[in-house]
């Protein structure tokens, strides 16, 4: 028995569609930056001048990208806060990345009594944050880099304590 033209056609047509479904299945839609260097960048200071990533080398960074106007974003700072002032002296260094201008981000940090460095910028913030795995724009947004500038871990939403904290304590 003899298949004709139009079921050699149907077969190739399941195969495609079963192939396409499972890779749709098994694709990450961003790249998962753990495990590799964090990258450089350089942006302003709220508190003035530029700032380099590479001043914080050979602590334990907490990298939060944020906005004032993010409401995830502000009801995490109180534990950014918390978390500098626990685990400081120990070698973590909140830094902060303010995706938004200098006047409201100032005005904000002065009324929660920011005790961490805060950078900015807009474009150039969102770029930083793509380099570090945030394809989708998504604030809150953090990574923790290690001692040795490696990215140890990233969160893609608004973190809580005992989640940062278990990775704090197992990278100091």
């Amino acid at each position: 028995m003899s298949r004709g033209p139009f079921w050699w056609s149907l077969i190739v047509l399941i195969v495609a569609l079963v192939g396409v479904t499972v890779g749709i299945g098994s694709h990450t839609w961003y790249d998962n930056p753990e495990g590799s260097q964090r990258p450089a960048f350089t942006l302003p200071a709220v508190s003035g001048g530029k700032k380099s990533i590479a001043g914080w080398d050979g602590k334990l960074v907490l990298l939060n990208f944020w906005a004032t106007w993010c409401a995830p974003c502000r009801r995490e700072i109180p534990l950014l806060i918390a978390l500098q002032q626990q685990y400081g002296e120990r070698g973590l260094q909140v830094l902060g990345v303010a995706v938004d201008n200098r006047a409201a981000i100032r005005d904000f940090a002065a009324k929660l009594s920011i005790n961490y460095p805060v950078l900015y910028g807009v474009e150039a913030a969102m770029d930083v944050a793509t380099n570090y795995g945030n394809e989708q724009g998504t604030l809150p947004y953090t990574a923790v880099i290690d001692r040795t500038g490696r990215i140890r871990h990233v969160f893609r939403k608004e973190v809580k304590r005992p989640d940062i904290e278990a990775v704090i304590r197992e990278l100091l």
